[in-house]
């Protein structure tokens, strides 16, 4: 068995060169072909798309979308192996001060295939219309830096075969002529041919709508045109509209329409799609109307919900389809259970190899767990939670050691009670009367997670007559959840800057949170197989291969060593207002391993503006070291939907603070509060021993969900962090 991490470092280590491409403008004739390919549009006669006025309660925003429309039309052609889907946008938007102009100053537009197009209109006051010319849009280099409004809910889908002709070429066109009370009004075309020669089933990626807008609105659509092929899942919640069906020239149409959807405020702590007005919907191709696996109702139906009962059926038919033998034809079947049966080998042979079956029953599911991080979660990779839950189970099978399969959802998407994709499903496994969840790069064994606190789930048993048990998974406290930060900070001899040693330690959620920015440019990944006990795979390499790889090991440490401290330094100015400079980083714990599960680095920085004189004495922000505290404002007092913390925890800083020589701390007294309720606390206790001032800080949250009735008691304690992260200590000179 070759070992895949060493492909993935030398891919990983690779230098790539840049080179400069030229800007490439749009042609007079794709200019007119993109133009073109969108006057059906400009003629269809949409009483929508007729009002050019702002409903006089708006009018203080700086925009406001009078119309907006997405089409999607679903076409397998008779005779032909390819599913043709043309999506469609069109959208009204009327300028009402310098901001809005400035968001629509730039438009992005696809030009991948002969069907693509795109046309620009801007109505002046008085009603004349100017085509914006194409001739200027330059092309994009990086498809990644084309904003998600321009971008298609469909993209092109990947299938066993590919000889579709669409690609994604964006081009971007500067709009300089724009003035408030200018309207635009564009349409956009993207056509995918997509592959299904050899498909079963295409399952497009879900859309989630949120009803309320960046700007208020006073119509916007939805149409999906389906042919004999296709099938259509949807859900309205809390409050949004349903889809409607029709007929339409042979195809089976599905409408959504929403009309004057206020803008939501901006409102922290909220769970929006949970509790905010939306609709989400998804298009599977299936050429067989009873695929077991699939959620799809008859052809021409909405399917709306699923019962514990096909929810046990679907999941013990992927199961079945994972657990077959791969045959020699190619379809998607057997592509599913080859990746399978390569990934059972893959895990066994690492088993094997550091003789996993003589461990004990838990720390032989810490192995499998490692393994499959090891080989399938590095450097950005995802297996998927399916695959991480079949391999599990099968292993705990062959260790003989009783294993549960459950499904759930992440609750920061959807609930149980409305799932209605199957990608909405997360499989995890219990064993052990411990619940093993899905790997990222950095988890252990056993973490919990903070999308699945308290979730609502089943526990499914599989075989020919397949059940759902309903369940619910554990929460966990704010004491497993802690942020702790101890800084040692001193003065320069002016008094002007502060010079900060501290030291970081994270645990539980709270960990995963913070180690994405804490092992970036750091070379935790090069002794992952640590983990499970393996070896150094590049000891299996030859002198020559060995010697390269070192050398390229090398240049990415001098890398990381340039680039660590910038990127810690533009992390910290998200809380102070002023790092004069960031000097040293150093990773004390990684907490990848289950025996070392503290996350834990040092850091030195310098600050500046923490001090104002005052005569011969000095003002010095001490508590603002603590780093910046939410200010929740007048207008944010109020609120309409219940708080959504994510999960309970403690954040603490211990702040030792050296007095200067010749003066003396005044106004302590200050420093000193508790203020505690059944929603969340913030203590305070302020002492000196010596030359040294001691601030000991606690903040905890200890809900995850509040009710909106009880943000008052919330709102004391935050308000209190806030207003003791303002305080200024005076230094009263002897």
């Amino acid at each position: 068995m070759k070992p895949r991490i060493i492909y993935t470092t030398i891919l990983f280590l690779s230098i790539a060169i840049c080179s400069t491409v030229n800007a490439q403008t749009i042609k007079e004739e794709m200019a007119n072909k993109l133009q073109s390919n969108v006057d059906a549009v400009w003629k269809e006669a949409d009483p929508s798309f007729s009002n050019n006025q702002v409903p006089e309660k708006w009018k203080g925003f700086s925009g406001v979308i009078l119309a907006q429309k997405t089409k999607f039309v679903f076409d397998k052609n008779s005779g032909t192996d390819k599913l043709n889907v043309y999506e469609t946008t069109h959208r009204k938007i009327k300028l009402l001060d310098k901001d809005g102009v400035n968001s629509f100053s730039e438009f992005y537009f696809r030009r991948g295939h002969d069907n693509d197009g795109f046309a620009l209109h801007i109505i002046k006051p008085d009603g004349s219309v100017d085509t914006v010319s194409l001739l200027t849009a330059v092309l994009v280099e990086d498809n990644d830096n084309v904003p998600s409004a321009f971008t298609p809910y469909f993209d092109k889908q990947s299938t066993i075969k590919n000889k579709s002709k669409s690609e994604n070429i964006y081009f971007k066109l500067a709009v300089s002529n724009l003035e408030p009370g200018d309207i635009i009004d564009y349409v956009s075309t993207v056509f995918n041919d997509n592959d299904v020669a050899k498909m079963n089933s295409l399952e497009f990626d879900p859309v989630y709508y949120l009803c309320h807008r960046g700007y208020p609105v006073v119509s916007q659509k939805f149409e999906i045109d389906t042919d004999e092929k296709s099938y259509v899942n949807s859900k309205s919640i809390n409050g949004a509209p349903e889809f409607k069906e029709s007929n339409n020239g042979g195809y089976k149409v599905f409408t959504w329409e929403d009309n004057d959807r206020e803008k939501l405020k901006d409102t922290r702590w909220v769970n929006e799609y949970l509790v905010l007005p939306m609709m989400k919907f998804q298009i599977i191709y299936s050429k067989n109307n009873d695929a077991s696996d699939l959620f799809i109702s008859d052809r021409g139906e909405l399917k709306h919900s699923i019962t514990p009962e096909e929810l046990a059926q679907k999941v013990n038919g992927i199961y079945e389809k994972m657990d077959a033998n791969a045959g020699r034809k190619l379809n998607q079947d057997n592509l599913l259970a080859a990746y399978t049966t390569s990934l059972l080998a893959q895990t066994e042979g690492y088993l094997r190899k550091y003789e996993a079956y003589d461990a004990g029953d838990e720390d032989f599911i810490k192995r499998v767990y490692y393994v499959l991080r090891h080989t399938n979660g590095l450097y950005g990779r995802r297996l998927g939670s399916q695959f991480f839950a079949y391999v599990m189970m099968e292993k705990l099978k062959r260790k003989n050691i009783p294993a549960e399969l459950i499904v759930t959802t992440d609750n920061s998407v959807t609930d149980m009670d409305n799932v209605i994709f199957g990608t909405e499903l997360n499989w995890l496994v219990k064993a052990k009367n411990k619940y093993v969840f899905d790997f990222s790069a950095n988890s252990n064994p056993f973490d919990l997670k903070d999308e699945y606190l308290g979730n609502q789930a089943y526990t499914i048993t599989l075989g020919k007559n397949p059940t759902a048990a309903a369940t619910t998974l554990p929460i966990t406290t704010p004491e497993e959840n802690y942020d702790n930060t101890t800084i040692d900070a001193t003065m320069d001899e002016a008094l002007e800057k502060t010079i900060i040693a501290s030291t970081s330690s994270y645990k539980g959620i709270s960990k995963h949170d913070n180690e994405g920015s804490a092992l970036i440019y750091t070379n935790v990944y090069d002794v992952d197989y640590l983990s499970y006990y393996g070896d150094n795979e590049l000891d299996a390499l030859s002198d020559k291969k060995r010697e390269e790889i070192d050398r390229l090991i090398m240049a990415k440490k001098e890398e990381f060593k340039k680039r660590k401290p910038v990127y810690m330094k533009e992390q910290l100015q998200s809380q102070y207002s002023n790092v004069v400079s960031y000097d040293n980083f150093t990773l004390v714990t990684d907490g990848r391993t289950f025996n070392k599960q503290e996350l834990k680095y040092t850091e030195k920085f310098v600050l500046g503006d923490l001090t104002r004189r005052a005569g011969k004495n000095v003002l010095v922000n001490v508590p603002l070291l603590m780093g910046g505290q939410y200010q929740v404002k007048p207008e944010d007092r109020e609120r309409k939907y219940d708080v959504d913390v994510r999960y309970p925890h403690t954040l603490s800083w211990d702040i030792n603070f050296t007095i200067p020589a010749g003066y003396t701390v005044k106004g302590l007294a200050g420093l000193n509060q508790s203020v505690e309720n059944e929603t969340g606390a913030f203590i305070t206790k302020a002492t000196i021993e010596g030359n040294v001032l001691k601030l000991n800080i606690k903040k905890v949250y200890k809900q995850t969900k509040i009710k909106k009735e009880d943000f008052g008691k919330m709102l004391e304690f935050i308000d209190a962090a806030y207003n003791f992260s303002q305080k200024k200590i005076l230094l009263k000179k002897n």
